[in-house]
C-alpha cells in the first residue's frame, strides 16, 4: 500500500508549503492535548483530594528534575489559589488545540485537495492526448468512472483518512510518552494489550482492498449504462427498452449494493472488536494502578493521568484502524488512476516540418492496416490532384472511413504510406496536418456552448470569420433567429436544433480555418430530403476551389464528382466516373442498381 501512495510524490512539489504548515499545527494539536491532560494531577491532589503533588517513583530522573520544581510550587500554595491558575491553564490549552486543529485541517485538507485537483487535470489532459484506438476499445463509463469516482474516493482518503491516520499516530506517540513517564513498568502490560487489536484491523483491511475493486468496476457498469441511456433515449422509447434496460440496471446495482454492505460490514466491525479487547486490558491496569495508589507508589491524581492516558491511547488506536482501512480501501484506486496517467499518448515532435498547404498530390501508396488484427485495408493505391472531388464508394465494412481516419492520422497504416505533396504525411506535425484537413461527418458533434465557440472552437475566435463561415454554410439565416445569435447557448448535444441545423454548423466549423482539403464523411445521410436538399446546396458553396473526399451510400450524392473509388473488402475494386462504372457493369454497377430499383 505505502508503494502506491508514494506514486503521488511528484504531485506535493506544488504544495508543499501546506503539507509542511499543517504537520506544524498537527504536532502543536497533539501536543496541547497531552499538555492539557496534566492539569488532571493537581486537580486531583491538591483540590479534590486536598493532598500534595507526589511524584511517581518511577518517573525517568531528567523528567523528575524539571518537574520537582513545579511541584514544590503547588505544593506551597493553599488549594484555592490553584483552582482559577489551573482552569486558566485547562481553557488555554484547550483553545490552543482547537485553534491548532483548525488551521491544521485547513493546511492539510488544502494539501490533499490540491494534489487530487492536479490529478484530475491530468486524467483530463491524459484523456484528451490519447491515441484514438483508446477510445474504441475503452468503455465510455469506464473512463468516467476513473476520473470521477476513483478520484474522489482518493481525495476522501487523502484529505480525511490520511491526515487523521497521521495526526492519531502523533496522539498515540503523546500518550505513550505519558504513561511511560508515570510508570514504565505498568506502561509495558498497557502496551501488550495493544498488538492484538492490530490484527482483525489488517486482516480486515486486506480483505476491503478487494472489495472496494470491485465496487470501482461496478461503479464504471453504472456510469457506462447511465450514459447509454442519456445518449440514446429515442432508440429505447421507440422500441419500449424501459423495462429491459432497467432489470439490467437493477442487476448491476444490486452488485454494488452487496458489494457496499460487504465494506461496511467489515468496516464497522473495527470499532467494537477493538472495545472489546480494550476493556479486557483496560480492566487489567485499573486493578495494577489501584494496588500502586494503595500502597502510596502513585498519587492519585497521578494514576488518573496515567488511566486518562491508556484510556486516550485506544481511542486513536481504534481511529488508526478504521483509517487504515480506508486508505486500503482508497489504495484500489490509485492502479487504475496510475494506469491511465502512465499510458503512453503520442507526441507531436517540434521538430517536424508544419504542413503549410496541398499544392500538388494527396496519394495512398500500397496503403495496408488491420485493426485489432482484422484486415480492413489491403494494398490501397490511388491518386489525388488538388482541386479533385473524389466520391468513395462501398458496401457497408468495405473500408471508407479508415482511409478517412488514416488520413486524419488518427491510426497509421500498417504497411505503405500517405503522401502529400510527395512526403509521408508522417512526416509532418499532427496538428498542422489536421489544420489544413475539414471534416463533416454523418453524426454532429455538438458542444454545451455558444453557437460561436461551436463553429470555432477557439478560446480567441474571430466573430467576422465565423459569419463568413456561418454565410458561406448558409447556416446564419438559423442563427440569427435564435434568441442570442451567435451567443446562444446550444443544449447538450445540440437537441434544441433540427438535424439539418446541426450538419450546416458542421460545414461552418469545417470551413472556419479554410481548410485545403474537405472531407464529408456521409454528410447528409441521416436528413430529410428538405433538410438534405439545403445541406447540399450548402455543400456546392463550400467545396468551391478545395479538394473534397466524399463518402457516400448514397451513391447519387457521387455523380458530380471528378472521379470515384470503389473500395470492395479493402481494396481498390474500381475507378473511374459515375457513367463509365455504371457501363463497366462491375460493383458500382451493382451498386447503383441496388439503389436505384430501391
Amino acid at each position: 500500500m505505502l508503494k502506491e501512495y508514494l506514486r503521488l510524490v511528484r504531485y506535493v512539489k506544488v504544495h508543499w508549503k501546506f503539507l509542511f504548515v499543517g504537520l506544524v499545527f498537527l504536532l502543536i494539536a497533539s501536543a496541547s492535548n497531552g499538555v492539557s491532560y496534566s492539569a488532571v494531577v493537581p486537580l486531583l491532589d491538591c483540590i479534590f483530594a486536598q493532598r500534595k503533588v507526589i511524584l511517581p517513583k518511577h518517573l525517568p530522573d531528567w523528567l523528575a528534575a524539571r518537574l520537582s520544581g513545579l511541584v514544590e510550587a503547588l505544593n506551597s500554595r493553599p488549594p484555592e489559589q490553584l483552582l482559577i491558575p489551573l482552569l486558566l491553564f485547562i481553557i488555554g490549552m484547550i483553545f490552543l488545540r482547537a485553534v491548532s486543529s483548525y488551521l491544521q485541517n485547513v493546511c492539510l485538507k488544502r494539501f490533499g485537495i490540491g494534489i487530487l485537483a492536479g490529478i484530475r487535470s491530468r486524467l483530463y489532459e491524459k484523456i484528451v492526448h490519447l491515441p484514438y484506438t483508446f477510445f474504441t476499445r475503452e468503455r465510455s463509463g469506464a473512463i468516467t468512472t476513473r476520473i470521477t469516482y476513483d478520484v474522489n474516493t482518493l481525495l476522501y482518503a487523502l484529505s480525511e483518512g490520511f491526515w487523521q491516520f497521521i495526526l492519531r499516530f502523533c496522539e498515540l506517540v503523546v500518550y505513550a510518552f505519558i504513561i511511560f513517564s508515570i510508570d514504565w513498568k505498568l506502561s509495558i502490560v498497557a502496551i501488550v494489550i495493544f498488538p492484538p487489536l492490530l490484527v482483525p484491523v489488517l486482516r480486515i483491511g486486506q480483505k476491503m482492498r478487494k472489495l472496494s475493486r470491485a465496487q470501482q468496476e461496478s461503479y464504471a457498469q453504472i456510469g457506462n449504462a447511465i450514459q447509454e441511456t442519456v445518449y440514446g433515449q429515442q432508440v429505447i422509447k421507440a422500441f419500449n427498452l424501459q423495462e429491459m434496460l432497467t432489470r439490467r440496471f437493477n442487476l448491476t446495482n444490486m452488485l454494488v449494493f452487496r458489494t457496499e454492505m460487504a465494506l461496511v460490514r467489515r468496516l464497522s466491525l473495527i470499532m467494537p472488536m477493538t472495545d472489546i479487547l480494550a476493556a479486557a486490558g483496560v480492566s487489567g491496569i485499573v486493578y495494577w494502578g489501584s494496588l500502586k495508589v494503595l500502597r502510596g507508589e502513585m498519587s492519585a491524581g497521578f494514576f488518573f493521568l496515567f488511566l486518562l492516558g491508556v484510556i486516550s491511547l485506544i481511542s486513536p488506536l481504534k481511529t488508526v484502524g478504521t483509517m487504515y482501512a480506508i486508505l486500503k480501501q482508497a489504495s484500489a484506486a490509485l492502479p487504475r488512476i496510475f494506469e491511465l496517467l502512465e499510458m503512453p499518448a503520442p507526441t507531436d515532435a517540434r521538430d517536424r516540418p508544419a504542413l503549410t498547404d496541398i499544392h500538388r498530390s494527396i496519394e495512398f501508396r500500397n496503403v495496408s492496416f488491420c485493426f485489432e488484427k482484422r484486415p480492413v485495408l489491403s494494398h490501397v493505391s490511388f491518386c489525388v490532384r488538388v482541386g479533385e472531388k473524389i466520391g468513395i464508394a462501398g458496401a457497408t465494412g468495405a473500408g471508407k472511413t479508415t482511409l478517412i481516419n488514416l488520413l486524419l492520422r488518427f491510426y497509421d497504416p500498417d504497411e505503405g504510406a500517405i503522401l502529400i505533396d510527395g512526403r509521408d504525411i508522417r512526416e509532418f506535425s499532427v496538428s498542422t496536418l489536421r489544420t489544413r484537413i475539414g471534416l463533416v461527418s454523418q453524426e454532429p458533434v455538438i458542444f454545451h456552448d455558444t453557437v460561436r465557440r461551436n463553429i470555432s472552437l477557439e478560446e480567441h475566435d474571430s466573430i467576422e470569420q465565423v459569419r463568413r463561415a456561418a454565410c458561406i454554410a448558409q447556416a446564419d439565416r438559423f442563427i440569427e433567429d435564435l434568441p442570442d445569435g451567435y451567443e446562444t447557448i446550444i443544449g447538450e448535444r445540440g437537441l434544441t436544433l433540427s438535424g439539418g441545423q446541426k450538419q450546416l454548423l458542421m460545414i461552418a466549423r469545417a470551413i472556419y480555418r479554410n481548410p485545403a482539403l474537405l472531407i464529408l464523411d456521409e454528410a447528409s445521410a441521416s436528413l430529410d430530403a428538405t433538410s438534405e436538399k439545403q445541406v447540399q446546396e450548402a455543400l456546392q458553396r463550400v467545396m468551391a476551389g478545395r479538394t473534397v473526399f466524399i463518402i457516400a451510400h448514397r451513391l447519387s450524392a457521387l455523380r458530380a464528382t471528378d472521379r470515384i473509388i470503389v473500395l470492395q473488402n479493402g481494396t481498390v475494386a474500381e475507378e473511374g466516373v459515375h457513367a463509365a462504372l455504371v457501363e463497366r457493369n462491375g460493383v458500382y454497377a451493382r451498386l447503383w442498381r441496388t439503389q436505384v430499383a430501391a
